[in-house]
């Protein structure tokens, strides 16, 4: 690859999942001349609007050199309660409230748990995911519980021809880009990532900071839930499991570092709807149902594996820039 382009695609971290999606976008119009009609592409943005609106949270997270598995517990919480408080109350004011705000509560929660305790944020949000599932499981008992006609609007519906899932993903991804590039929010998070420790001795506010991405993760993915809850119709007792790892997917993808200080919230777009679009493939050629976990397991692998040969690489040009500068100036002028 000559200079120029590797240059730019080492600038811009998400080209390189780009031409990916336009290259699987252009095998699978090859397989089956239905993927390129104007509605199975809508299928695929509106599929994607979820994990993306999800992915552009966990963005944030991983980039202070975090990660939250609880998302998908949260979600089904997030999803539970709003479907329970439209029984007991009939007030959408009331069951959208608590649920946006009990989203965002479990998401300040985990990064509570993670800068007073100094525990893994691995681990803890291991432990909350365990938590949260449950106390959803108890909130509901387990019971699929339908949610009003009205509501599918909110997943299913369109203004001015456009989905709304699609609209609010746009909605969302303009405020994510602005945050990570126009605000000290932004700046914050990327130099929490990239030392912690330099960012604490430059008096920055790393605990608050730190708060404030699992927080924001948590409202998202409140967003989120709504809407795949409005698509599905009601509440189900296998909402949001295993989606934490499709959403860190379509991060480590888009090119955030899972080491953090790094990326980009369109790169993490982008990398949902490619992990869509392998699911679109899979289904346009009739493929086994029971591959695509196989395959979703081995896309993530192999974006981990990228991110780690790409660490060591630039950790070892470090080190070959610092041995050359150390041997210059032990040189006699």
């Amino acid at each position: 690859m000559p200079d120029a382009i590797r240059r730019v695609f080492a600038r811009q971290k998400w080209m390189a999942i780009a031409v990916a999606t336009i290259v699987l976008a252009g095998i699978l119009t090859a397989v089956s001349p239905v993927f390129l009609t104007l509605s199975n592409l809508q299928s695929i943005l509106v599929q994607s609007s979820v994990t993306a609106i999800m992915a552009i949270g966990m963005t944030f997270i991983i980039l202070t050199a975090g990660i939250d598995i609880s998302v998908g517990a949260i979600l089904f919480f997030t999803s539970a309660l709003f479907a329970q408080l439209m029984i007991d109350t009939e007030s959408y004011l009331i069951a959208f409230s608590a649920a946006m705000t009990c989203a965002t509560g479990l998401g300040a929660l985990n990064g509570v748990l993670v800068v007073k305790f100094r525990i893994s944020p691995l681990i803890t949000t291991l432990a909350t995911y365990s938590i949260y599932r449950g106390a959803a499981i108890h909130l509901t008992g387990a019971q699929n519980i339908p949610v009003p006609r009205e509501m599918g609007f909110l997943g299913n519906g369109k203004i001015f021809s456009i989905p709304v899932p699609i609209l609010i993903l746009i909605a969302v991804f303009v405020i994510g880009v602005y945050a990570f590039t126009r605000t000290r929010f932004g700046v914050y998070t990327r130099a929490i990532g990239n030392s912690a420790r330099s960012a604490t001795e430059s008096n920055l506010p790393v605990n608050r900071v730190t708060i404030a991405v699992y927080a924001a993760s948590g409202f998202v993915t409140g967003i989120a839930a709504l809407i795949l809850l409005a698509r599905v119709g009601g509440l189900q007792s296998g909402i949001g499991i295993g989606i934490e790892f499709t959403v860190i997917a379509a991060v480590i993808l888009g090119g955030t570092k899972l080491t953090g200080g790094s990326g980009t919230v369109t790169g993490s777009v982008i990398g949902a709807v490619f992990l869509v679009l392998i699911d679109n493939g899979l289904n346009l050629m009739n493929a086994s149902p029971y591959i695509y976990d196989i395959v979703r397991g081995s896309v993530l692998l192999a974006a981990v594996a990228v991110d780690r040969i790409s660490a060591v690489r630039q950790q070892k040009a470090v080190e070959a820039a610092r041995a050359a500068r150390i041997q210059g100036a032990a040189i006699p002028g």
